[in-house]
């Protein structure tokens, strides 16, 4: 019998607090519904469990983003729904009805008035039609408010102009035009260095004209307001001439390394491209289209023609536009909004890097997963008049009447083609939230198996410790007992020794 230690006691003490701890653990479990409250209780899975929370709450999300992007498209299809009924509708009717060949002229001006109500109000919808202040059939505008900041870049740019008689009005144009073309570029602090060429048919003088390049656009414009028409019509003039490295031609200019390099080619006819001797009589080019194209791509320029759309003259002068990654735009098409697209193209290839104004709508990329990359595309529409085809109808005549009526129905079969498309993402859409809503499920059963308690074992855990720190309390007791016990035996041995 010792006194110093009491193992029973601590056997017991120890039990003691051991049950206890398993019964306060298995408290805060049927507590909290978890059977993992800290990492303590299970190092792998509480990391398991708290990238399964952020997928599903992620998957929650994504859930609503999908019904705001469903309640998007519903908004453009029914924009454009309102654009084809009554309006595209009733604008083939009035169309229709200026064919019949009872009416007057007095009528059809009448009915010509009702058509730009029509166009109008075409415009209106589209104009207006926006969800969460988005525009989803016009092409956003800049808040001007806010002034674009550009990254620095350098652009040297060459205009090459027929300055043959047949191109009075479309020069002018150019004259009237160039300024807002120059100061888009200028505004966004481009450097730009700019030429000119013209070309016309001059027995008797140069029929090559080349500026020097220059970065004062005050002299570059005064030389687009000097050009001078030629008599004589196309017979013998050429583009080549003034794009192909000669000594005036477009490609003699020295260009830097580092620019944006754009030319550009404004003409109503077609180009000689044999190589024949100029000086045989037959007023043929010595150059080669094709090699003159394969200069400019070779040298990294960008030629863009504006012609006219006649087939042979545009297949002819596409072998120049084509393989330098130009464009073909149309002579006879809006020249100042023609010149504006090109100025955005030019800040684009200069090195500019903020968004701006042009006529491409935007993609939207909806986020519809919880993880990076998960996104879906809406490509929006612009259901303006213009974008339809159907800005220039008119029923002045009959022939007027035929073409414009061609177009309301191409326009409507735009619309519905588009409404198609929209219908398309939205099934889609629903998909996707369907399966995101399914994901999301799965995952939360996986995720309660890690984390959720099993009540009915952890209730049997804390009755058990329970009765097991009762009876550990009792043991203590006990050994409390055992040792009084030496008390007595010390006792009745003082009691003999006297």
């Amino acid at each position: 019998m010792i006194i110093n230690h009491n193992m029973n006691a601590l056997t017991a003490y120890n039990k003691s607090n051991a049950a206890g701890k398993a019964k306060s653990s298995a408290m805060e479990k049927l507590s909290s519904g978890l059977r993992i409250n800290s990492a303590a209780d299970d190092a792998a899975g509480s990391a398991i469990n708290e990238k399964m929370k952020a997928q599903i709450r992620g998957l929650e999300q994504a859930g609503r983003n999908v019904q705001d992007g469903v309640s998007l498209v519903q908004t453009a299809e029914a924009g454009l729904g309102s654009i084809q009924n009554p309006n595209l509708s009733r604008m083939r009717d009035l169309i229709v009805q200026a064919l019949n060949g009872t009416l007057t002229g007095a009528d059809r001006a009448r009915i010509q008035n009702e058509l730009e109500n029509v166009k109008a109000s075409i415009n209106d919808i589209a104009n207006n039609t926006e969800f969460n202040t988005t525009k989803v059939l016009t092409v956003p505008t800049l808040d001007n408010s806010v002034p674009p900041k550009w990254n620095p870049g350098t652009a040297d740019i060459v205009f090459i102009i027929d300055r043959t008689s047949s191109m009075g009005s479309k020069i002018n144009e150019v004259k009237d035009n160039i300024d807002d073309f120059i100061n888009k570029i200028s505004d966004n602090g481009i450097d730009v260095n700019m030429g000119l060429i013209t070309y016309g048919d001059v027995p008797d003088g140069e029929s090559i004209l080349k500026s020097i390049m220059t970065s004062d656009l005050a002299t570059f414009k005064s030389y687009i307001n000097n050009i001078t028409l030629t008599g004589g019509g196309d017979t013998n003039e050429s583009s080549l001439e003034g794009i192909a490295d000669s000594s005036n031609g477009a490609l003699s200019y020295t260009l830097r390394s580092d620019s944006a390099k754009q030319f550009i080619l404004v003409t109503d006819a077609p180009t000689h491209d044999n190589k024949t001797d100029v000086d045989g009589g037959d007023g043929k080019s010595i150059f080669d289209i094709d090699d003159v194209a394969s200069e400019l791509k070779k040298k990294g320029i960008k030629l863009t023609v504006v012609s006219d759309l006649n087939s042979s003259i545009k297949n002819q002068l596409q072998r120049l536009s084509d393989p330098t990654n130009g464009d073909y735009l149309n002579i006879n098409g809006d020249f100042k909004e023609q010149l504006n697209t090109f100025a955005s193209k030019v800040l684009i290839d200069a090195g500019c890097d903020n968004e701006f104004e042009s006529d491409t709508m935007p993609t939207l990329k909806l986020q519809v997963g919880a993880n990076t990359g998960q996104k879906f595309e809406v490509q929006l529409f612009d259901a303006r008049t213009k974008n339809l085809g159907i800005d220039d109808v008119t029923v002045n005549s009959t022939e007027e009447g035929e073409s414009s009526l061609q177009k309301v129905d191409d326009a409507i079969q735009i619309v519905s083609t588009q409404r198609g498309k929209f219908g398309s993402y939205q099934n889609v859409l629903e998909h996707i939230y369907n399966n995101v809503g399914n994901y999301g499920y799965s995952l939360t059963g996986a995720d309660s198996r890690i984390s959720d308690v099993d009540m009915a074992k952890e209730v049997m855990e804390m009755t058990k410790s329970s009765i097991i720190q009762e009876s550990a309390q009792s043991m203590l007791k006990q050994a409390d007992d055992m040792q009084k016990s030496v008390l007595n035996l010390m006792t009745k041995w003082q009691g003999s020794a006297e």
